[in-house]
């Protein structure tokens, strides 16, 4: 007998075991234990373990062993050993490493047995807090209680999945959850799967201490088997797979209660029917003088139009029940990612379209797929074309981050947060994208899809998402189009991205072109960014012209203006006691050329002036209330682009003058000179700049 069930014998009569067999002993070369058995006070406290290594070594959680270290999608411990107990480390290297572990106070006794590993060596610690004393219970009892506490129940047996190291199903009337018993271990602690007798539909009472795994599935680890009453009917057929096109289920069930009696559970009732049965009694001999009765029930399943689905019938004989369950094929519907995390969880396949990110295991293929309805974690991808354990083929299916992606997973979930489980598997690999430069993007074929790195500028439409993107070298390729994931036609998302000129973006498109000029097709589509600079206050730079701080044209203080290539921004600062009510308020241009003098007291001359309309106007209180252009002698615009900001001290114009209308009276130097004047009928007047002064000069870009 091993070294580690000896000790548990002695430990305890009821113990739970590992659901494997190991070759263990209480000391190795490369790691030692101060001790394998802790205890901590029922009021709570901490208990202390020395390892001693060789190298490094840390805890394990595998296939078979309990969750006790809980990850997170990059492989970091996010979580350790179920809530009750707490460690402080979770892995060390060579020499001693002291590991402390503590729990809150309890009203009842728990335990949980711990694997460390060093190379190929194995060492268990038992922690237990509190006495181990047996607690009768139910299944929704036992939910309720505490992790790690003992208990005794008894329930039906409603599925077998492991008959290696006992691993089933059971259930009792207090709860519609079902209670899983992970290894089946007898008194003495070992695996003895076929000693216990045990088939779907019996009643079993097992001891077990309570895990919660993965924060949603209740379970015993290594339960001990105390006893088992015998149904008095059993399902003879193994559960099968119907087609999506329906069909019959022929199943055969052997009784000795008084007749058999099959009924349909009433959420199934809708597509599944029994439609015939035939009884044959048993035929006694000496070996079996009291045979079991069998019956042959015929049981209909129409077709089905939607994912897989799980279908029961429950057959009944003198008070023992067993439930036959079905599953049936279903059509693999293709769902977006947002109508996925809908979804209830199930067997059901679904089909997703998305972009490849956060790549957090290659081995596996974890990973988080978007579209542009939401994000999903994909636990697990293989190219084996089957839902199923995972084969660690990913790292061979050439798929990288920004690539998109068709997929066929079930729905699941971890710690109540939805994912795409099964494992899944590829489907097809619809854009497999390079990495490269844009001067290398610019060297591919036509059509070929890239991931590319560069600096947004000449954003010239936030509708659809149109710019130049221009490499780290100063090499630039348009952007005809960009959108928030992968799609087909622009869905008008790029707006939703939070995108300006400076960024540097990575984004994922095809070589294209149009009329013969290069540029990213696709559209394309977005992968990540940086954020630039903030952009500069264009005011910050502006021309700039200050009035002296004395004398009438004082009354306006200041004016300031800079064009782009669309309009020429205009901003007016006047004192606030200055006398409102203007029916003129002119701005006036010119090119500066030229030998002819313009108005009203500048030095300025031009060979082409502005001052066709000067009756734009004030209201008492200093707000624009007209502002009007003429586009020639004959034809009177209005501007419609102005406002008026007024504080305590001042009132602020701004306003907005295309450039068509400004671009008459540039200089060949592609400048313009400009001028306010405010005035009241034919009386005194203000202007800026002051009287004597040249006019301010303006840049055209």
């Amino acid at each position: 007998m091993k070294l580690r069930y000896l000790f548990s014998i002695i430990l305890s009569s009821v113990l739970f075991f590992s659901a494997c067999e190991e070759q263990v002993t209480d000391s190795w070369d490369n790691i030692k234990l101060s001790q394998t058995y802790l205890s901590i006070a029922e009021e709570g406290g901490s208990a202390t373990l020395t390892v001693t290594a060789t190298e490094d070594w840390e805890f394990v959680v595998d296939d078979v062993w309990p969750e006790v270290i809980k990850r997170d999608k990059e492989g970091n411990v996010e979580s350790s050993t179920p809530s009750w107990l707490a460690a402080d480390k979770m892995s060390g290297g060579q020499g001693e490493t002291k590991v402390t572990f503590s729990a809150e106070a309890t009203t009842s006794g728990r335990e949980l047995e711990l694997k460390i590993k060093a190379g190929d060596n194995t060492q268990f610690v038992r922690v237990r807090q509190g006495s181990m004393t047996v607690t009768k219970a139910t299944v929704a009892e036992i939910i309720a209680g505490p992790e790690g506490k003992l208990y005794e129940v008894k329930g039906i047996c409603t599925a077998i999945a492991n008959t290696n190291y006992g691993n089933w199903y059971l259930k009792d009337s207090s709860t519609d959850q079902q209670l899983y018993i992970y290894g089946t271990v007898d008194a003495s602690g070992k695996y003895n799967w076929s000693s216990f007798n045990i088939e779907v539909g019996d009643e079993v009472t097992v001891q077990g201490s309570y895990v919660l795994y993965g924060g949603n599935t209740p379970e015993f680890v290594d339960a001990t088997f105390i006893s088992v009453s015998k149904s008095l009917v059993k399902v003879i057929t193994e559960p099968a797979m119907v087609a999506k096109d329906g069909g019959e289920l022929e199943v055969k069930v052997a009784y000795k209660g008084a007749g058999v009696f099959p009924t349909v559970p009433e959420e199934y009732r809708s597509w599944v029917s029994i439609v015939d049965m035939q009884s044959k009694p048993g035929e006694p001999t000496k070996i079996e003088p009291n045979p079991a009765d069998t019956a042959v029930v015929k049981i209909s399943v129409l077709p089905n139009d939607s994912g897989n689905r799980e279908g029961s019938v429950t057959f009944v004989s003198s008070g023992s029940s067993v439930p036959y369950t079905f599953t049936q094929e279903g059509a693999i519907v293709a769902l977006s990612v947002a109508d996925f995390l809908a979804a209830p969880e199930g067997t059901a396949l679904y089909e997703l379209t998305g972009v490849v990110k956060n790549i957090a295991n290659t081995t596996y293929g974890n990973f988080d797929l978007v579209d542009g309805t939401g994000s999903v974690y994909v636990y697990g991808l293989t190219g084996n074309g089957a839902i199923g354990s995972n084969d660690k083929t990913f790292s061979s299916l050439g798929i990288n981050e920004g690539d998109v992606i068709t997929i066929i997973g079930t729905r699941t979930s971890y710690k109540e947060t939805p994912q795409v489980g099964g494992t899944a598997y590829l489907k097809e690999h619809v854009v497999a994208a390079k990495s490269a430069t844009v001067t290398e993007f610019l060297a591919e074929s036509k059509g070929t899809w890239c991931k590319v790195t560069g600096t947004i500028a000449n954003l010239v439409n936030e509708t659809y998402g149109n710019f130049d993107l221009v490499g780290e070298d100063g090499a630039s390729v348009y952007v005809y189009g960009l959108t928030t994931s992968y799609v087909t036609k622009n869905d008008k998302s790029f707006a939703n991205l939070g995108l300006k000129e400076g960024d540097v973006i990575t984004l994922v498109g095809k070589r294209d072109s149009y009329n013969g000029e290069d540029q990213v097709g696709g559209p394309a589509y977005y992968l990540s960014h940086e954020a630039g600079a903030p952009a500069s206050d264009p005011w910050e730079t502006a021309a700039v012209f200050t009035n002296p701080a004395d004398g009438d044209d004082a009354k306006v203080k200041e004016l300031k203006a800079y064009a782009d290539a669309d309009y020429l921004y205009v901003r007016i600062t006047s004192a606030k006691e200055a006398p409102f009510f203007a029916n003129y308020f002119d701005i006036q241009f010119t090119d500066g050329e030229g030998e002819t003098e313009v108005w009203w007291g500048w030095t300025t001359t031009g060979t082409k002036i502005y001052y066709q309309e000067h009756k734009n106007e004030l209201d008492e209180n200093g707000n624009i209330t007209k502002m009007r252009w003429y586009t020639d002698p004959d034809t009177r615009v209005y501007v419609d682009d102005y406002t008026t900001t007024i504080s305590d001290s001042e009132v602020v114009w701004e306003i907005k003058y295309p450039r068509t209308y400004i671009d008459a009276y540039k200089s060949s130097a592609n400048t313009v000179r400009m001028a306010v004047m405010v005035w009241m009928d034919w009386g005194g007047y203000w202007v800026i700049p002051a009287r004597g002064n040249e006019m301010l000069e303006v840049t055209l870009p």
